[in-house]
């Protein structure tokens, strides 16, 4: 096992209840499994929120895989988070919505790309940190589902948001580096923002879904952090981690946070402003007065590119 993943990948007492709970109901409490484990969608309502097949034909290959892997994916998460084992996923995202109202600017931030992503592969629940995507992981696999769904499934429950300095571009590709790693990434952007050599971003990335291809996924709307510069998220992780932290921290740090709402609030409260394709933060995550919409920042007034950074 990759030591680098976070311990979400791990199965757990949740889904083993749900397989449990399945194989002795199958048929009566979750509608049509079969069809969803076949690659289909299951009822004729969820049917309606799904890319088509015309859709899914107007995107680039790479893109295309994992709308369709997600779509499958909240098909399962809509039949599934009805049963009672799930219902600490369905209460906590259900407080999220209400909190963050996601959807787009101006209404929130926290784009349905982003927000979709966070509520299936990495808010998590129980000692085994399970989360949905684990648990249709284990569900799937129990269950017959195609391996390549399963493949791809497992990739997005790998993946996580992360900062990356934009390093050029080739032609329709965006060269991205890991801010504290320095590994290089090519990357298509859907979403289709070229953005500007050296920008700052937080997106999630997600590796080549095609085998023999080197294009990664930037699969929500980049934003992008205007301020502070490099050297001051280098000081936040120095702050974050010890000198001789494994690397394990770092990716769990990136995809849970110390605290769930974590990386939700950042984005939050970082908010400056939008256009259709970007969207623009400023702040750190552990400093509120850095982020403009911020409780502190509400109350004492942004004070913009000029906070101070405690070291």
């Amino acid at each position: 096992m990759d030591k680098t993943k976070p311990d979400a990948t791990l199965s757990g007492p949740i889904a083993k209840k749900v397989v449990a709970k399945v194989r002795r109901h199958l048929g009566r409490r979750v509608v049509n499994i079969k069809r969803v484990l076949d690659g289909r969608a299951m009822a004729e309502g969820l049917q309606k929120t799904i890319a088509t097949q015309k859709d899914l034909a107007s995107l680039d290959p790479a893109h295309a895989a994992y709308v369709y892997t997600q779509n499958q994916v909240s098909v399962m998460s809509e039949q599934l988070t009805g049963l009672k084992e799930m219902a600490p996923f369905a209460d906590m995202i259900s407080q999220a919505e209400d909190l963050y109202v996601p959807s787009a600017p101006p209404m929130s931030p926290l784009t349905t790309s982003y927000f979709t992503c966070w509520a299936f592969f990495d808010a998590c629940a129980g000692p085994a940190n399970e989360t949905i995507g684990t648990t249709i992981l284990e569900f799937g696999a129990a269950f017959g589902m195609h391996t390549e769904l399963l493949r791809l499934i497992r990739l997005m429950q790998d993946s996580r948001m992360g900062l990356y300095i934009h390093r050029g571009r080739e032609g329709n590709v965006t060269i991205i580096e890991d801010l504290l790693t320095g590994a290089l990434y090519r990357a298509i952007v859907p979403a289709g923002y070229s953005g500007r050599k050296n920008e700052l971003w937080y997106v999630r990335a997600l590796p080549p879904p095609i085998p023999g291809s080197q294009e990664h996924v930037v699969f929500t709307t980049p934003y992008v952090v205007l301020h502070p510069d490099y050297p001051d998220w280098m000081e936040y992780f120095r702050r974050t981690f010890a000198p001789t932290a494994p690397m394990d921290d770092y990716e769990r740090h990136m995809k849970y946070g110390p605290t769930r709402e974590y990386w939700n609030d950042f984005v939050f409260e970082g908010y400056v402003n939008h256009q259709a394709d970007a969207i623009y933060l400023a702040g750190l995550p552990d400093i509120p007065e850095s982020r403009p919409h911020s409780e502190v920042s509400q109350v004492n007034g942004w004070k913009g590119p000029g906070f101070i950074i405690q070291r």
